[in-house]
C-alpha cells in the first residue's frame, strides 16, 4: 500500500476512534473537562486558579484550573474542597445570596457536575469544546487580574518600605509599625481615595492594619469604595502601617518583606458625600478554657446616630469558629446582618454590601462570636492552654469591623477647600498610629529590638 493510502487510513481510524470515544462519553453522560468542567471552573474559579495567579492578600492558588493536566493532578482535592465547601472560599451563610458584592456561592448542579466529572475519571474530552467558553470569567469574586498586576487597575500612587524588612529566623509573632515614603512630589496635597490595595510580601504576613488603607489579611482583595464614598489622605511624607508577621521559628526561615500600597484618587470635580469611618468593635475580658469545643462570646454596639453600613469585617484567629452580626432596631424587631457559620482564619473576607445598608438611630447590634479550642480544631496550637484576648496568633480575638458612614449627604467637591473637622481627622488619624506604637527603624542592622519586642 502506498505511503500517502496508509497515512489516509491511519487519520481516518484515529477520527473514528475520537467519534467513538466521544459518542460513549455523550451516552454515558460522563462529564469532560472541555466540555463541561471548564466553563464551570471559568465562572466560578479562575479569578485566582489561573497562569500565574494573583497574590490576593499575600496567597495564591497552588493550580491552575484553565488547564486539564494540572486539574486531572488534583481532580480528588477539588472533589473534597468542594464537598466540605472549602471551595469556593466566602464564609458567608446561603441566606445572603444576593445580598453582597463579590459572593462567592456555586449553585448546586454546578457543584454536582464537577464532582461528578471527578468520579468519572476526570475525562479530558475534545479540546474544541473549549472554544465555546471563550469570553467567560469568573464572576465570582473580583475579574482577572490587569496588566498591572494590581487589581485596582494602574494606581495614581504607590509606596513601599524604604528597604526590605527582615523577618529573622529566631522570630514567630512580630508587629512592628512601619513608615512607607511617600515619593518627593507625588502627594502634595490631600487627595479622596477612591480604592486601595494592600500587597503583602508573602503569606508570612498575619494582617495589615492602615487607617487609609484599611485591612489587609490572607484572602482578602483590594478595597473599593462606592461612588461618592471615600476617605481623605492628607499631604504627608509617610503612609504609617501596622504589621503583623507570624511563622514557624527555626534555623533557615527567616525572610523579607517588602510590601506595597496602591492608591487610585477621586478626580477633580467629583463630588464626596460619605467620608467613611470605621470601627473595630473588639470584644475583651473573656477567658476560652482549655478543650471547649463551642465557646460563645457575646457584645452589643449602640448605634447613636443615622448611619449607612457599609461592610463588616469579622476577626478571630486559629480557634475561631463562626461569627454573627445582628441588629436590633428600636421597635425591637431583630435581622441577621451577616451569619458565618465556618469561619476560616486563612479567608478572612470584608462583606460589602450591594448598596450601602440604612440603620436607624437607637439601633443596637448584637455581635457573637463562637470558638473551638479542642483537639478536634486541627488549627488549634495547644487544645491544653486557656486562652484570652490578645495580640499574637496563638492568642484570640473577638473584634467585628465595620465601615460606615452617617448619613446626611456632605457634597463635598473634590478640588475645592476641604472641610477643616475633616482635615483635622485624617491629619490626626495616622499621628494617632504613630505615638502607640515604636516606628521601625528601617536603617538599623541589628535586631537588638527583637529581645524587647519578644519579652
Amino acid at each position: 500500500m502506498k505511503p500517502r493510502l496508509i497515512a489516509l487510513q491511519n487519520l481516518l481510524l484515529g477520527l473514528t476512534a475520537a467519534i467513538g470515544a466521544s459518542v460513549a462519553q455523550a451516552q454515558s453522560g460522563t462529564p469532560t473537562f472541555y466540555a463541561d468542567a471548564l466553563p464551570v471552573f471559568q465562572k466560578n474559579c479562575v479569578v485566582c486558579h489561573q497562569p500565574d495567579g494573583p497574590d490576593v492578600g499575600g496567597i495564591s492558588a497552588p493550580m491552575s484550573l484553565m488547564d486539564y493536566d494540572q486539574a486531572k493532578i488534583w481532580a480528588p482535592l477539588i472533589k473534597n474542597a468542594l464537598v466540605t465547601g472549602y471551595m469556593p472560599p466566602w464564609g458567608a451563610h446561603e441566606r445572603h445570596r444576593g445580598e453582597f458584592k463579590d459572593e462567592r456561592y456555586i449553585e448546586d448542579s454546578e457543584l454536582a457536575l464537577l464532582i461528578n466529572w471527578v468520579d468519572g475519571g476526570a475525562l479530558e474530552g475534545n479540546p474544541a469544546d473549549a472554544a465555546n467558553h471563550q469570553g467567560l470569567v469568573a464572576s465570582s469574586g473580583d475579574t482577572s487580574i490587569p496588566e498591572s498586576g494590581w487589581w485596582i487597575g494602574d494606581p495614581d500612587l504607590i509606596v513601599q518600605f524604604e528597604r526590605p524588612v527582615t523577618v529573622p529566623d529566631e522570630l514567630e509573632d512580630w508587629q512592628p509599625t512601619i513608615q512607607m515614603p511617600v515619593p518627593e512630589g507625588a502627594h502634595t496635597s490631600p487627595r479622596w481615595i477612591s480604592q486601595a490595595e494592600l500587597d503583602p510580601g508573602g503569606p508570612w504576613v498575619h494582617h495589615i492594619v492602615s487607617s487609609h488603607m484599611g485591612v489587609g489579611v490572607p484572602g482578602r482583595g483590594p478595597f473599593s469604595y462606592p461612588e461618592g464614598w471615600g476617605v481623605l489622605m492628607p499631604e504627608d511624607p509617610f503612609i504609617t502601617v501596622n504589621m503583623h508577621y507570624h511563622k514557624t521559628p527555626g534555623e533557615g526561615t527567616a525572610v523579607q518583606d517588602l510590601t506595597r500600597a496602591g492608591f487610585v484618587f477621586y478626580e477633580d470635580g467629583d463630588v464626596i458625600d460619605h467620608v467613611v469611618e470605621t470601627n473595630l468593635l473588639p470584644h475583651n475580658g473573656w477567658t476560652i478554657p482549655a478543650g471547649d469545643s463551642n465557646y460563645e462570646v457575646n457584645n452589643t454596639h449602640e448605634i447613636e446616630e443615622d448611619i449607612y453600613l457599609l461592610s463588616m469585617g469579622p476577626h478571630m484567629h486559629y480557634r475561631g469558629k463562626a461569627m454573627r452580626y445582628e441588629l436590633e432596631y428600636p421597635d425591637g424587631e431583630r435581622e441577621v446582618l451577616l451569619w458565618v457559620p465556618k469561619y476560616d482564619f486563612n479567608w478572612q473576607f470584608l462583606y460589602e454590601y450591594k448598596e450601602p445598608k440604612f440603620i436607624p438611630a437607637g439601633s443596637t447590634m448584637h455581635m457573637s462570636w463562637w470558638f473551638d479550642n479542642s483537639e478536634g480544631n486541627r488549627w488549634n496550637p495547644d487544645p491544653t492552654a486557656d486562652v484570652v484576648y490578645g495580640p499574637e496568633t496563638t492568642d484570640e480575638m473577638a473584634n467585628a469591623r465595620i465601615y460606615f458612614a452617617p448619613t446626611t449627604p456632605r457634597g463635598i467637591v473634590v478640588g475645592t477647600e476641604i472641610p477643616e473637622d475633616i482635615l483635622d481627622t485624617a491629619r490626626r488619624a495616622d499621628q494617632r498610629s504613630r505615638e502607640r506604637a515604636n516606628l521601625l527603624d528601617l536603617s538599623q542592622d541589628d535586631f537588638d529590638w527583637l529581645t524587647e519586642d519578644s519579652e
